[in-house]
């Protein structure tokens, strides 16, 4: 199967071709914005160096939150767009399982933590890739005595672990989404049809004031 896998929820815009498993070109571009802006140059060169037609693309494989709300937004439309024009199937997986999936094994006992900036006080987390939720590391005080901790802001979370007398170790593994490992969850997904965005927090938005 040729799947097209991108992410551009958080600081970052990182996009792969695979092929049968197989992945045949892939970008990482580090960046606080200007998602919308990068990403379809990017799946351009990316088709051209796989030697690839957009019309051979089966499948395409988006994060569908949560994320920093243009990025995110950039990325969605974008996969629908792409799909919906090359006849592509459509999947999407939150963030907590594309990193989760680039954690190492739990020791005996560990519960795995994912915890990713949202650019405000509270930080995106899931447990067990359930129930996702955002607190401050503060706040947090979770069952268990152990924890795998990732993502983006595993420090702050591992040290609040460590101070309520939990274990906690940090995975050394890549704390963001990444493409390769989008397309490789996507190899042998359903298709899913219409996206869901996972949001979280709602978008912030001020309202204009009147005269």
């Amino acid at each position: 199967m040729n799947i097209l896998a991108f992410d551009t929820s958080f600081a970052a815009v990182s996009a792969c071709i695979a092929a049968d498993g197989q992945v045949r070109a892939y970008r990482h571009v580090p960046t606080p914005r200007g998602h919308a802006e990068i990403l379809l140059p990017l799946v351009a060169d990316l088709l051209a160096e796989a030697e690839m037609a957009a019309n051979a693309v089966q499948r395409v494989a988006v994060v569908r939150g949560p994320g920093h709300f243009t990025g995110l937004r950039a990325g969605l439309a974008a996969a629908q767009g792409f799909a919906a024009a090359s006849g592509a199937d459509l999947v999407g997986f939150d963030a907590f399982a594309v990193v989760g999936a680039q954690m190492g094994a739990l020791a005996p006992n560990e519960r795995r933590l994912v915890v990713l900036d949202s650019k405000r006080a509270e930080a995106f987390y899931a447990l067990d890739g359930e129930n996702p939720g955002a607190c401050a590391a503060e706040n947090f005080s979770p069952d268990g005595a152990a924890f795998l901790v990732g993502g983006d802001r595993a420090d702050r979370f591992a040290a609040r672990l460590a101070a309520l007398g939990k274990r906690a170790r940090i995975d050394p593994g890549n704390p963001l989404p990444d493409a390769k490992t989008l397309a490789r969850l996507a190899q042998n997904a359903p298709p899913r049809g219409p996206l869901v965005p996972l949001y979280i927090h709602p978008p912030a938005t001020s309202t204009p004031k009147t005269a």
